[in-house]
C-alpha cells in the first residue's frame, strides 16, 4: 500500500471525529477516502452487495451462455453489465447481445488496481444481497446433476433425443446452449457427443 493511501485511510478514519468544515477541508487535500476499496477492486468497481451475479475469465471464454449471467440480466434489478478489458471480449459479445437485447445498460472496464479471476458482472444500482453471486462451473454443475460432461462439447450443436430429454429433465436452463437432432437427421447421422 503506498503511503498516499495509507495517509487517506488513515485521514478517512480519523475524520469520523472531526466537524462537517474539517471534513470537507481534509477531503480537499487528501481526497476523498473510498469505502471497501479492496472488495471494489474484485468486483470491477462495484460493491458486493450490488452485485447479482458474475464470471470469471475462463467462464466467459467457454462456448455458450451461462443461464444465470441471463437470468441475472432479466432481473428487474439489474442495471448494468460491466465486463473487465482482459477478459475474452469476442467470446463475451455473447453476454454483450443479451444485455442490448434486455435493455441492460453495459460498460468494458480497464484499471490496473483491478485483482482477482472475475471478468463479469451483472450489477444493480442498490444492494440486492445475493445468495450466490459466483456462477458453478458447467462441468462441476453437469456432474453434480449426473448429465454426460461430453454435451459440454457439444454446445451450440444438435444432440439426440435422449440426452436432450436428460437435460431437459435436469437442468431446463440450459437448453439454451443445445438443439434437438430432429428424427430425419437421426436416420441418417447422429453426431451426438454421446455416441448412441
Amino acid at each position: 500500500m503506498c503511503s498516499k493511501q495509507r495517509d487517506v485511510e488513515r485521514e478517512a478514519t480519523i475524520n469520523q471525529n472531526k466537524s462537517e468544515l474539517e471534513q470537507v477541508v481534509s477531503a480537499g487535500v487528501h481526497g476523498e477516502p473510498e469505502l471497501r476499496k479492496g472488495e471494489k477492486r474484485r468486483y470491477l468497481g462495484e460493491f458486493k452487495e450490488r452485485v447479482i451475479k458474475s464470471l470469471t475469465f475462463e467462464q466467459i471464454a467457454e462456448p455458450g451462455v451461462y443461464p444465470e449471467i441471463l437470468e441475472a440480466i432479466k432481473n428487474s434489478e439489474a442495471k448494468k453489465l460491466i465486463i473487465h478489458r482482459k477478459a475474452n471480449l469476442e467470446a463475451a459479445k455473447k453476454y454483450i447481445e443479451l444485455a442490448r437485447e434486455n435493455e441492460l445498460s453495459f460498460k468494458k472496464l480497464d484499471s490496473p488496481e483491478l485483482k482477482g479471476d472475475i471478468g463479469l458482472v451483472v450489477v444493480s444500482d442498490h444492494a440486492v444481497n445475493s445468495d450466490q453471486i459466483k456462477v458453478i462451473d458447467k462441468e462441476k454443475k453437469f456432474k453434480e446433476l449426473g448429465l454426460p460432461v461430453e454435451l459440454l462439447e457439444s454446445i451450440g450443436d444438435k444432440i439426440c433425443k435422449d440426452c436432450y430429454e436428460k437435460i431437459t429433465e435436469k437442468a431446463p436452463e440450459e437448453l439454451i446452449n443445445f438443439k434437438k437432432i430432429d428424427w430425419w437427421e437421426g436416420l441418417f447421422n447422429n453426431s451426438c457427443a454421446c455416441k448412441h
